[in-house]
């Protein structure tokens, strides 16, 4: 009896030796935790950032690390939150990519196909090749053309139908003389382009086909392309703010994005953990909770490079160019995967090195003090798990660094405002001749208001400026229309009588007077 209950003992004692050699041990990563968290914290000290934060960290098929920080509006004193989306501008870019590969795929969409095919009714100029231009180079930035109206009426004045795009299309395309056809230069030119195809080729638009083939498979479900969308859920969406001044007071910016911003090559609002989402199955070849979502040569071949380039993104260093996706070197010699975002008050990093099957994505609601923690940030998270033994030391110096750097900035902004409060007004007429509204067909409606006094302001479509400064030419003032960016309006006299406006180069007839 006792070599019997022996046996049965030794037998357990076995069993359960056995199961504790076989079950892998889950991955602790507190160590990272704690010298992540300690360098995010003297980050955002040394930079005294205020502005909105989210950031998550994939490692292993899991979020090992997320955080929030600072204000999603400080009008409303509303904080960041798991919950608030954020605006990724052109990381949006590799969403839409996949998407058209995936349509190619199931051969709803002809990637092969010419421009010129897909638009048959427009007589394209030979020299722009637009037999040979393919929905490839569209996506690659390879096609050899551009055409700036068709990007400012998507992404900033929101004043564009299919039909006007068209005339755009039509009228204004011109050879690219820096990268012809086959040669990278990056644009949001071809995904605004995409879009048209997909919907005259599939009767629907762009932000739906992202719905029905990636954010719905992905369950993302709290990720959109459309504004009005996170509105009617009550949604909190992260409203752009500034800290580029002097006093690194935190101020919100006016221009926000609306459905009809809201583009191809630039238009999505999500989540970290709905991106940590995305970016688990990218690590994982289009696998997540153990279900094959989209296929894995597709995944693959959006990553890989098809085409060179030679840029420098800081100390990154960009070697090639996927479907939606950069491909560059970090400092410490990895091959980083990556596709970021900038939009006035927004800066987006989504990154990860497939050899180390670790990600990052991060979202500020500030786009200038915003991409320089966004980057520190991303470089530490990668760098730690490709084993830089200095690591604090080095990232230490490096936020010391960017820290002199955003000082220079400011300085060099505050400089030229000064110099521009410099300039001498050289308007011929009264201030109020030059008020009202002018038009134009491709364009639409360009307005000038008199306040009184020297002061007029400029609006198109989603555009408002602050109050405008005098200009470098006669009959010209100087609009701010996105904040921080300025730009000319040179006004056409004849007769002691305005007639004309020209902004962005492009013509607006004069209508009406204030």
């Amino acid at each position: 009896m006792k070599k019997e209950i022996f046996s049965i003992s030794l037998l357990v004692l076995s069993l359960l030796l056995f199961s504790c050699n076989t079950t892998p041990k889950k991955p602790n990563y507190s160590q990272f935790n704690t010298s992540y968290s300690e360098f995010l914290k003297s980050a955002i000290k040394e930079l005294g950032t205020k502005h909105g934060l989210s950031l998550a960290v994939v490692k292993d098929d899991q979020i090992i690390y997320e955080h929030y920080h600072g204000f999603a509006d400080m009008d409303k004193g509303k904080k960041v939150d798991e919950n608030t989306l954020f605006y990724i501008a052109s990381a949006t870019k590799s969403f839409t990519a996949l998407s058209a590969l995936i349509l190619d795929n199931k051969g709803k969409l002809d990637l092969d196909k010419s421009l010129s095919a897909y638009f048959p009714e427009v007589n394209f100029a030979p020299e722009l090749k637009a037999d040979h231009i393919t929905g490839h180079d569209l996506l690659l930035h390879t096609s050899g053309i551009i055409n700036w109206p068709i990007i400012n009426s998507t992404a900033y004045t929101g004043i564009h139908d299919q039909n006007q795009l068209l005339e755009q299309l039509s009228q204004l395309t011109k050879v690219n003389q820096k990268a012809p056809l086959g040669k990278f230069q990056y644009s949001n030119l071809g995904y605004n382009i995409l879009s048209m195809i997909i919907e005259r080729e599939l009767d629907m638009d762009w932000q739906s086909v992202l719905e029905e083939e990636i954010f719905k498979p992905l369950q993302m479900d709290h990720t959109t392309a459309r504004i009005s969308t996170a509105d009617q859920n009550g949604w909190e969406v992260a409203r752009p703010h500034s800290q580029l001044n002097d006093q690194n007071k935190l101020g919100r910016l006016l221009l926000e994005k609306k459905d009809n911003t809201m583009h191809a090559a630039g238009g999505m609002i999500t989540t970290s953990q709905d991106m940590a989402r995305w970016l688990i199955m990218e690590l994982n070849n289009g696998k997540i909770d153990g279900k094959q979502i989209f296929d894995t040569a597709l995944i693959k071949k959006s990553v890989l490079s098809h085409v060179s380039q030679d840029k420098k993104y800081m100390e990154l260093k960009r070697f090639g160019y996927g479907y939606g996706w950069n491909q560059g070197t970090t400092n410490h010699g990895d091959t980083l995967v990556h596709h970021f975002g900038g939009y006035v008050g927004f800066h987006s990093e989504v990154s990860f090195i497939p050899s180390k099957n670790v990600g990052v994505v991060i979202m500020a609601n500030e786009s200038n003090t915003g991409r320089y923690l966004s980057f520190l940030l991303t470089s530490y998270a990668v760098d730690y798990f490709s084993g830089r033994e200095d690591i604090d030391a080095y990232y230490q110096n490096k936020l010391k660094e960017y820290s002199k750097t955003i000082v220079v900035l400011k300085d060099k902004v505050k400089k030229k405002y000064i110099k521009l409060s410099e300039r001498q007004w050289q308007l011929e007429l009264p201030f109020s001749s030059y008020a009202g509204r002018y038009t134009s067909d491709l364009f639409g409606t360009l307005t000038i208001e008199h306040l009184g006094e020297n002061r007029l302001i400029a609006s198109s479509g989603n555009l408002k400026s602050v109050e405008a400064t005098p200009y470098k030419n006669v009959n010209s003032i100087r609009v701010e229309m996105v904040p921080g960016s300025g730009s000319g309006i040179q006004f056409i006299v004849n007769d002691g009588k305005v007639e004309q406006a020209i902004w962005e180069d492009q013509t607006y007839t004069k209508v009406t007077n204030q």
